[in-house]
């Protein structure tokens, strides 16, 4: 029976563009999310490998090339920032790459791809409470209670990759220490950046963070003699340094941000909720990392109380 039968309209076609184009930022928004689940596997494949120090200039200089491209092949180029919006990206640049990626490279060269990836999801709630701190927003009992929800679920996991009580056990609870602070860069990363990102096309400006980030860390490379570095990548080691610099670094980039300009900030963050599952899912795969049940029961914790505090947030 037809539509016309039924006296129901069919949907006009300004109606099912908008629907198909927020069915694809969906679909861009969950590949982001796989992507960078799977990006702590494939950074703790590379720096099983090499010095971890020289993966961040080689990730962010190389991402930020081929972003550049992207966004030229597609129109969005809007030059190069100068006077404070540079000094602002700048400092971004300092704080998102040089120091973020550098403490979770290093991170993961000590502990699972798992534990990090477990980690780094306490993110948005370091965020909510940089926000209460200083932009006055409302962090009360709901919030505080999904924080101590998520802070034992990270105690959970550190004390499972130690094997124990003994959670001042080396190496893994040190990498779990830059893994926890590399998820507090990340969250100081986000607040600075929702002001700077917003004054231009978010992608073009993350070049630029990129790009900036890369030249801070440039000196490690040298010093460290990078190019012998990347010369004991074996297959594998360059199949995952490939996908971090085409997908991680780059790509991923621009399927978020046009996840953003097509959905709700809400509608597309829900979908972080599925990278930790990736992480581990792919970290058991790919690395033998094994399932700890009381990881797993810290991970579900940590999962409750981000729900907790970002639903308090919003509401």
């Amino acid at each position: 029976m037809s539509d016309a039968a039924l006296n129901v309209p069919a949907p006009s076609a300004p109606t099912q563009e908008l629907s198909r184009q927020r069915a694809l930022a969906r679909l861009k928004a969950l590949a982001c999310v796989l992507i960078w689940g799977a990006s702590f596997v494939t950074t703790k494949i590379i720096v099983e490998q090499m010095d971890p120090l020289v993966l961040v200039p080689v990730r962010t200089g190389a991402g930020a090339l081929l972003l550049l491209l992207l966004l030229r092949r597609r129109g969005e180029w809007t030059g190069f920032a100068r006077g404070r919006l540079l000094g602002a990206l700048a400092l971004l640049g300092f704080v998102g790459v040089a120091v973020h990626l550098t403490i979770q490279a290093l991170g993961l060269s000590l502990t699972s791809a798992t534990n990090t990836g477990w980690l780094v999801s306490l993110t948005p709630i370091f965020i909510a409470l940089l926000a209460w701190r200083f932009l006055g927003e409302r962090f009360g009992r709901l919030q505080s209670a999904g924080f101590a929800i998520a802070m034992s679920g990270a105690l959970l996991i550190v004390i499972a990759q130690a094997g124990g009580l003994d959670i001042f056990g080396l190496p893994s609870t040190l990498g779990d220490g830059l893994a926890f602070s590399s998820a507090i860069t990340w969250a100081v990363f986000s607040v600075l950046s929702k002001r700077v990102i917003s004054q231009g096309r978010p992608a073009a400006l993350m070049v630029q963070v990129m790009a900036l980030g890369c030249l801070m860390t440039l000196p490690l490379f040298v010093a460290r003699q990078g190019w012998n570095e990347l010369a004991l990548l074996d297959a594998r080691g360059w199949l995952a340094l490939a996908f971090t610099v085409l997908l991680v670094s780059s790509l991923a980039y621009l399927f978020w941000y046009d996840a953003l300009a097509a959905l709700n900030a809400s509608q597309v963050g829900v979908f972080l909720y599925i990278e930790p599952l990736v992480t581990v899912l792919l970290a058991a795969l790919l690395l033998s990392e094994p399932l700890r049940p009381l990881a797993l029961l810290g991970g579900a914790a940590i999962l409750g109380g981000v729900w907790l505090v970002t639903q308090a947030r919003e509401s």
